[in-house]
């Protein structure tokens, strides 16, 4: 007749050993590293970005997929887009829901490129067939080529009073 461990385990405290615990899992005997999550490209994009370039004053802004680039002349063009971050150069595609008559309800072929703080962006305009291998340079009359910085925050003016 087989005794219950609960009988074998008493019997053998009594005589002064300690039953171990059976070995568990061999991933519960050390930690797993702790991998870092990389903020995805459309995650990155979000906010208010100022260009820096002198060529074109230009304010792009990123809500979700939806996108405001407003020119300091005047224009503003505002829709949905959608990135591929795994071409190289990685592609935006842009459509335009609001904006100058003759551009309204066209899509642009972009490139892009995120480095920190930065935001580098290039397109041959609405309408445009033309997918971009490469980054030209900034100034070819062609292509509308950008580069802006992260618009930080301002802070409100009644709390920056003494």
């Amino acid at each position: 007749m087989s005794r219950s461990s609960r009988t074998r385990t008493a019997s053998t405290a009594r005589k002064g050993h300690q039953q171990q615990a059976p070995p568990g899992l061999p991933e519960d005997c050390w930690d797993e590293p702790v991998v870092a999550v990389q903020p995805t490209d459309l995650e990155q994009l979000q906010g208010a970005w100022v260009s820096v370039s002198d060529r074109r004053q230009v304010e792009f802004l990123i809500s979700g997929n939806r996108f405001t680039v407003h020119f300091a002349r005047g224009s503003i063009y505002m829709g949905i887009f959608e990135l591929n971050a795994t071409t190289q150069p990685k592609t935006m595609t842009v459509h335009i829901e609001e904006g100058q008559p003759q551009h309204k309800g066209q899509s642009a072929l972009c490139i892009y490129e995120l480095n920190g703080e930065h935001f580098r962006w290039c397109t041959p305009g609405p309408g445009s067939m033309e997918q971009l291998s490469g980054f030209p340079p900034e100034h070819d009359a062609h292509y509308l080529h950008l580069v802006f910085r992260r618009e930080l925050p301002k802070e409100d003016e009644a709390t920056s009073r003494p």
